[in-house]
């Protein structure tokens, strides 16, 4: 072989290196990538509290849940310590119900208090600012389900117990507030439910489940909004027997309970998938896109004496979940 076949056989020799070497180091930082997106979390995050609702941080991840124990927000950056966020004030001869909470600024909570018929609320909490009730609502709807939908707006599911043997009466109303001077008014969009809980907002569609009929029925929200009076009716997407809290997905795909002790995904076209079954109580539902979670709170009851927990989902590409 000549010197020129030699040197050029050489420099492709350490040519090749270069690329086995470049292939690796690809490798190493897609893994590193992909643990930025896909964080690694247990199936199980154990709590001493009772929670109910949850709410994801998208900025970082971290989980904010209402304690029933405690009358309580707690929150958890690395998803194993829970710490205090901010204290409710508690009705006199009322147990705590404490229902969702959603972020209405990157360090502002808007909660919902159930309030047993009597003390029905909603506050504004933070960190910093401490606890607002918002005045001029009415205390006497039940509030579970709550959606923002932007500054100064929120959708608030409720309902009212009849007396006698008249079933409870329920609907969806837009609450409008001011966050710093605490107050604000209501309309009713939706009336005519039974027991409206969870509630999820995905475009122009708004999705509710009605406990009591077994339903999740969507509305579209715009002409909601423009409607000189509140809608009676809905169209029916599901039936799922006892549905709870809501989440909605990129793709439209719902989460909530069914049954006892189940907790299920409804596609956009209706179909009911059963995702577990050993649930204790599925409660609250937090979808976090940035990192491909789904996060459902597991209500133990306190006679049975096991702990509360929030069970953890992966989602893939297409959003379907995966159980870890």
């Amino acid at each position: 072989m000549s010197l020129r076949g030699v040197f050029g056989f050489f420099l492709a020799g350490r040519f090749a290196r270069g690329l086995e070497i470049g292939a690796l180091v690809g490798v190493v930082a897609l893994a590193a990538g992909c643990n930025t997106v896909r964080p690694t979390v247990p199936a199980r995050i154990e709590t001493d509290a009772q929670p109910n609702g949850i709410a994801v941080r998208p900025a970082d991840g971290s989980l904010f849940i209402t304690d029933d124990r405690g009358n309580a927000i707690l929150w958890s950056r690395d998803r194993a310590t829970w710490t205090p966020y901010a204290s409710l004030p508690a009705v006199a001869g009322q147990a705590s119900s404490l229902s969702q909470l959603v972020f209405v600024r990157p360090d502002t909570l808007l909660v919902a208090r159930f309030g047993f018929g009597s003390a029905g609320a909603l506050f504004v909490a933070s960190a910093t600012g401490g606890v607002h009730a918002l005045a001029g609502l009415t205390t006497d709807r039940r509030r579970v389900g709550l959606v923002s939908i932007g500054p100064g707006r929120a959708l608030s599911s409720w309902f009212v117990k009849q007396t006698g043997q008249q079933p409870p009466a329920g609907g969806v109303s837009l609450v409008t507030y001011d966050a710093s001077m605490h107050t604000a008014v209501e309309r009713d969009l939706i009336a005519g439910l039974a027991k409206p809980v969870g509630i999820a907002v995905h475009g122009d569609a708004l999705f509710v489940t009605d406990q009591q009929r077994g339903e999740i029925l969507r509305y579209d929200l715009h002409a909601l909004l423009d409607a000189p009076a509140p809608t009676q009716g809905g169209t029916v997407i599901a039936k799922v027997e006892s549905p709870d809290l809501l989440a909605v997905d990129r793709s439209g795909a719902l989460y909530t309970k069914c049954h006892a002790h189940g907790f299920c995904r409804v596609a956009p076209d209706g179909t009911v998938t059963r995702l577990a079954d050993d649930f204790h109580d599925a409660r609250g539902v937090a979808l976090d896109d940035a990192r491909h979670l789904l996060y459902v709170v597991d209500r133990a009851k306190r006679a049975d004496g096991a702990a509360s927990s929030i069970r953890v989902f992966t989602l893939d590409g297409g959003d379907a979940p995966g159980v870890r």
